[in-house]
């Protein structure tokens, strides 16, 4: 087995392959998983999968492989599982930090303008360095964002279904009912159960969709 050690120099490739990963494992789903998941989010309708656009896709797509958990795991685990020989060393090694992306809702303290962020855990206030060329020369400081974030050992990077927290998400009833049933004791750990984590992301990603802000954020990444 390969040793690979990633380095945030290494984003450009590690975002390429994720991309790819990405189309390879939605290529897995099922008709089935595809309305499940679709039906969690409010977007099935009239027998189809209804996105109007790219970015709602991507959105679909992130839930579906890191959210979506039908026997205990997420679907990056699955295709790790079952077609582990249909991808290279690099790859598995990616699909291994895949399947334990953990989901967060974190604020952005400062950026470098360059390549990296310094983001806080929101519930249990862990400091993450996170590598997003993108995000790291548009965001500011106190955006608050939700989404699931890959563990690189020193460096974290975000899935691409990353979620702009509005007021109006903030308030809607999937977002409140989720955590109205945190206890206080528990917050701070609570998303670190990665079926906590499903629950949070179906509540923030439904809200998203439904209130139609799926445009108020748009990036791509692994």
């Amino acid at each position: 087995m390969a040793n690979f050690t990633f380095t945030p120099a290494d984003y450009p490739e590690m975002r390429h392959r994720g991309m790819d990963l990405n189309s390879t494992i939605f290529r897995k789903f099922t008709k089935d998983d595809i309305k499940t998941c679709a039906k969690h989010l409010g977007i099935w309708q009239q027998k189809a999968l209804m996105v109007q656009n790219e970015t709602e896709m991507d959105l679909f797509t992130d839930y579906a492989i890191y959210a979506y958990r039908p026997h205990g795991f997420n679907m990056a685990e699955k295709f790790l599982r079952l077609f582990s020989k249909e991808v290279d060393e690099y790859e598995l090694e990616l699909l291994r930090r895949m399947s334990h992306a953990q989901y967060a809702i974190y604020q952005v303290e400062e950026t470098n303008g360059n390549d990296s962020l310094k983001v806080v855990d929101v519930f249990s206030k862990v400091i993450y360095r996170l590598v997003d060329y993108q995000l790291a020369k548009t965001a500011h400081q106190g955006m608050i964002l939700a989404g699931y974030l890959i563990d690189f050992d020193g460096f974290w990077i975000q899935t691409g279904g990353t979620v702009l927290l509005s007021k109006e998400i903030l308030q809607a009833e999937q977002f409140k009912r989720i955590i109205d049933r945190i206890d206080d004791n528990e917050l701070s750990h609570f998303l670190s159960k990665p079926a906590n984590g499903a629950k949070l992301a179906k509540a923030i990603f439904s809200a998203t969709f439904e209130l139609d802000k799926t445009s108020n954020f748009e990036h791509r990444s692994i």
